[in-house]
């Protein structure tokens, strides 16, 4: 897309099958024209009892915990799935509110939720962002243009 496409409120369709997240009330340059209901996505993880146990020595001599760092964004990234499944499955092209849970299920268990509202949105015609929405559009297409 063009700097001045942006500029002038061109905002791109959604195409069919495409989900897009956010954790705000809405999307700039966007309109809600249906809201379909709450979305949720549940994932709880564990590693194995050897990397649970590397991981308790390694709680005890410090530093990062990279099976439960690894374990955690796995959670999340199976939450997120699980989520945009069901906002499929309700023909919403978007997801508002996004909000995530995360807990320790268990000694060595990772649990997200995360859930938000499931809409169809369209784009506003001839929308002109405006402020620092439309310089932070601008500078988007800027850093796209010279590293693309």
């Amino acid at each position: 897309m063009r700097r001045e496409d942006l500029l002038a409120g061109t905002r791109p369709e959604i195409t069919e099958g495409q989900i897009v997240m956010t954790g705000s009330d809405g999307f700039d340059g966007y309109e809600i024209m249906d809201y379909k209901g709450l979305v949720w996505g549940i994932s709880v993880r564990s590693k194995d009892m050897g990397q649970d146990c590397a991981m308790g020595c390694k709680g005890v001599t410090g530093g990062e915990l990279q099976s439960y760092t690894a374990l955690a964004d796995e959670s999340r990234q199976r939450a997120i799935d699980l989520m945009l499944q069901m906002a499929g499955r309700q023909n919403a092209n978007g997801i508002i509110n996004i909000d995530f849970e995360l807990t320790g299920a268990s000694q060595g268990a990772s649990q997200v939720v995360v859930h938000g509202t499931a809409v169809v949105i369209k784009p506003i015609v001839n929308y002109v962002p405006v402020g620092a929405v439309g310089n932070i559009l601008a500078d988007m297409q800027d850093t796209f243009e010279k590293t693309g």
